[in-house]
Parts: structure tokens; C-alpha cells; sequence
């Protein structure tokens, strides 16, 4: 029995995704559905908070409007000083896509798809 709820299931993205909220932000993209995206971040994000995002998606550029539906922290990652930075795994929801944003995502999910990417489940 399958207890994923999502509506589009996620599909994992090529380790080093990367793409920037308010062209400033700077994020990991872990894992992106035609619905919403996993990522992380450096600075904690507020729910219900919304962003550009600007991204590169199995080569398919991409820039829309992200509402974050969850932020906590994820873990560490080193810094360039020898330390530990905490770093935050945050779920964004896509919102007022365009047909040309939905069917950018669409053609970038297809080349992930088709190179052999898995999708993302939850246990």
C-alpha cells in the first residue's frame, strides 16, 4: 500500500541542483515534482512565506513563485573555515504557474525520467 498523499510524485534531481530564492538565497534542490520542490538552505525559511526561485532543472531553465509549506533544521554542512554550518530542509509548494512554467517542469521531469532518475517516496 502506497501512503504517499502528494498528487504528483517527487523525482530526486542530480546531486548539486542548485538555484537561488529572491536572487539572493542561495539552495540545494534535492528533490522536484510538477506540484513543489524539497531543498536546502542556510537561514530558516517561515511557512507560508513566498519566494522566487530561479533554478536550472536537467537543463531546462526555470523561474516561478515557491510558497513554503515546512522549514526545520536538516543537519550540517562544513563551511570554508573548517566549522559546521546548520543547514535547513525546507518543502515549497509551486504557486501560480504559467502553462509555460507547468510545461517547463513537465519537460525537465521527462528528462529525469527518461536518464533514469527514481521517484521519491516517503516511507
Amino acid at each position: 500500500m502506497d501512503n504517499d498523499k502528494r498528487r504528483t510524485p517527487r523525482i530526486l534531481v542530480a546531486k548539486g541542483t542548485r538555484g537561488q530564492l529572491k536572487s539572493t538565497i542561495p539552495v540545494e534542490i534535492l528533490n522536484l515534482s510538477e506540484m513543489g520542490l524539497l531543498f536546502e538552505v542556510a537561514s530558516t525559511l517561515r511557512p507560508g512565506s513566498t519566494y522566487d526561485l530561479n533554478a536550472i532543472f536537467g537543463g531546462v531553465s526555470f523561474s516561478g513563485l515557491v510558497r513554503v509549506t515546512r522549514c526545520h533544521a536538516g543537519g550540517f554542512a562544513a563551511d570554508d573555515k573548517g566549522g559546521r554550518l546548520l543547514i535547513y530542509r525546507a518543502g515549497g509548494e509551486f504557486v501560480g504557474l504559467s502553462e509555460q512554467q507547468t510545461l517547463g517542469l513537465r519537460l525537465a521531469l521527462s528528462k529525469r525520467l527518461a536518464s533514469g532518475a527514481s521517484l521519491k517516496r516517503r516511507p
